[in-house]
């Protein structure tokens, strides 16, 4: 059940995202951290621990990137008319009583 819901239809771009994301995490950071190593921070006293400090920082965008991306991707399950009006179903203290 867990990977078939990847794999619908109207999942398939959240899949490429995750995907995406994923990729990003496993291989930036340490990319990243090599690069810096070797040839940005090799003068310095501790080029460890600036590297990591890269590394840290690009992995912090990676997640700041997929946060954004995820809060800015448009809802389909709620159009207008739907579920409760235009500003949102209604509950607590505003929700209207049927019975």
């Amino acid at each position: 059940m867990g990977w078939s819901l990847l794999f619908q239809q109207q999942n398939k771009e959240v899949a490429k995202k995750l995907g995406g994301a994923t990729l990003m995490m496993f291989t930036l950071p340490i990319i990243t951290f090599y690069v810096c190593l070797y040839y940005v921070f090799a003068h310095k006293a501790e080029p460890n621990a600036w590297a990591g400090g890269a590394a840290i920082m690009v992995t912090n965008l990676v997640i700041v990137w997929y946060v954004v991306s995820a809060f800015s991707e448009e809802d389909d399950s709620l159009t207008p008319g739907s579920e409760g009006d235009a500003d949102g179903p209604r509950v607590g203290a505003f929700k209207r009583r049927t019975d």
